[in-house]
């Protein structure tokens, strides 16, 4: 999708929410309200560099700096949590009248007073019983509140009563941890998260049931997320969004050392399919996550936060670029052979949907580019370039003639940067 600019706050995006239809956005060390124009109105301070967690009782917003403060917002005064019993936390979440915490040091839940995140109690505490592993993320699904640990996953349900009100539920336990405290998220009626189990390098997964959770990601997704060391995972997070009827979970990546990604599963395709349906976004024409790292619905819209400024923006899939800058647009096939014996191939043809070209003063056609590998992606050859229609030319055609001979397995990428629509349809070949 594009996004164009919907309003601009003072920096970097660390965490977005809304509360009773009203988005807040924490950008740098500020606590904003965006209204249904794009104004943007500073409200308070916020410390720290780190991503916050929040979360609201439909009045009141709670907004956790891990391993730093806690603030609540009334929707007039920002105030620091203060009182002494309040412990130095990582995450939050809203549960039935109470803000549930999870403590920095990964030993312990705690809850605030009914409805009264202010103030608390000593004793209102409680910890995941079945294995001492650290405790990393909080999941609140089907009215269950799952405890997350580094390898095991615990769920409690709410009691009431005096003293902790949260218990656990007998036999709902799932030998999968999570690897990340911003890396689960709710989606399609149930949660996924990145992490894995004892001697599990972290893959991606979905939870179906109380006590069993399965593996979503491929081994290729698998391999290029253990590119990414235990402290760059530890600080990857996730999103989730739906649009024209398909629902998306990302998970982000960030490296000093090699560059980031953003993988996208896609639950509706890979429902319909029967098979697990994952791309990849990015920002720019180098390879790099996408830099889109909050996303929240307000105003009819999905409002996202900039990782690389003060941008607000929106995601427009009638917008192609993002924030005025060209999208690179990439699909690639699977390796194709007949059975190990070389292939002559007459033509190639990249069937789009034509005639919805560059609008009127943005130049000439819009053109795909083409270009192959013969040796698993190791080297690749010239681009070559093909248009796929101004306005109007609705039966253009791409096609590359006399594609030669190529040897056992030959793989097929189409790149597209022009502003345009880029409906691929089907690709065919022709010896």
């Amino acid at each position: 999708p594009g996004i164009p600019l919907f309003a601009t706050a003072n920096d970097k995006c660390r965490g977005s929410w809304v509360v009773d239809g009203t988005p807040y956005f924490v950008n740098a060390n500020t606590l904003n309200s965006v209204s249904s124009v794009g104004v943007v109105t500073a409200i308070g301070t916020i410390e720290g560099t780190n991503r916050v967690w929040m979360a609201d009782n439909g009045t009141l917003l709670v907004i956790v700096v891990p391993g730093g403060k806690g603030y609540v917002y009334d929707g007039a005064t920002l105030t620091e949590i203060t009182d002494p019993d309040y412990q130095v936390s990582d995450t939050v979440v809203f549960y039935r009248g109470f803000f549930v915490f999870t403590t920095t040091d990964g030993k312990q839940l705690f809850v605030s007073n009914l409805n009264t995140p202010l103030i608390f109690d000593a004793l209102d505490f409680g910890s995941a019983e079945g294995d001492p592993d650290r405790i990393v993320t909080p999941v609140l699904d089907h009215d269950e509140l799952s405890i997350l640990g580094e390898r095991t996953t615990e769920v409690f349900r709410l009691v009431g009563g005096v003293g902790f009100p949260l218990a656990i539920i007998p036999g709902a336990y799932t030998e999968k941890g999570a690897a990340s405290k911003y890396g689960a998220v709710k989606f399609d009626n149930t949660y996924l998260f990145i992490g894995g189990g004892v001697n599990e390098l972290p893959a991606i997964w979905r939870q179906t049931s109380s006590a069993q959770a399965s593996k979503i990601s491929t081994d290729a997704i698998d391999s290029e997320i253990q590119k990414f060391n235990k402290e760059e995972i530890a600080e990857s997070f996730t999103m989730t969004y739906s649009a024209r009827g398909q629902i998306f979970a990302l998970f982000t990546i960030n490296s000093d050392r090699i560059p980031g990604k953003t993988f996208v599963y896609n639950g509706t395709a890979s429902a319909l399919a029967g098979a697990l349906v994952w791309f990849e976004l990015q920002s720019g024409v180098s390879d790099s996550q996408w830099r889109v790292n909050s996303i929240v619905k307000a105003y009819g819209k999905l409002l996202v936060g900039d990782d690389e400024g003060g941008n607000i923006g929106l995601i427009d899939y009638n917008d192609y670029q993002e924030y005025g800058n060209l999208i690179f647009r990439q699909v690639a096939t699977s390796p194709f052979s007949a059975n190990g014996t070389s292939i002559f191939s007459g033509e190639f043809e990249a069937a789009f949907e034509s005639g919805v070209g560059l609008t009127i003063g943005q130049g000439s056609d819009p053109i795909v580019r083409m270009d192959f590998t013969d040796d698993g992606g190791r080297t690749w050859s010239s681009e070559f370039s093909r248009t796929i229609g101004k306005i109007g030319a609705y039966e253009q055609r791409s096609i590359w003639r006399r594609q030669g001979r190529f040897p056992v397995a030959r793989t097929i990428r189409l790149t597209i940067t022009d502003p345009v629509k880029a409906n691929l349809i089907k690709l065919t070949a022709t010896p």
